[in-house]
């Protein structure tokens, strides 16, 4: 038996990709999708939709691993992952509606035009 330990390689970082769509005028502040979600990835926003409710949206978007649960529980259909390539284009495009959020395009944003 060696005495010797192998080197430690780091792994490369994972991409996802899916990238998180919420559907904030969609969104009845049921909580579902706050509760089931593993990484606590989501939360509730100050702002009101039009239904007069608060919507969720992603408050640590680098913690989601993708793995479907606020879509799979959303009664409303309020929030789902879709391929980065298709939304990424759409948003670059401006073909998404008013009140659609990607966080993960937005924090990108944002960080380029600090």
């Amino acid at each position: 038996m060696s005495v010797a330990r192998k080197p430690i390689t780091p792994k490369p970082p994972r991409t996802r990709e899916k990238v998180l769509v919420i559907l904030q005028e969609q969104c009845k502040q049921c909580g579902l999708c706050i509760e089931f979600c593993p990484k606590n990835v989501l939360c509730y926003t100050d702002i009101y939709n039009r239904k007069g409710y608060h919507p969720v949206t992603a408050c640590d978007i680098d913690a989601c691993v993708n793995c479907e649960f606020c879509e799979r529980i959303c009664p409303d259909m309020a929030i789902f992952l879709a391929e980065r390539d298709e939304a990424k284009k759409a948003y670059e495009e401006g073909a998404i509606e008013k009140g659609t959020v990607i966080p993960e395009f937005d924090a990108e944003s944002k960080e380029e035009s600090q």
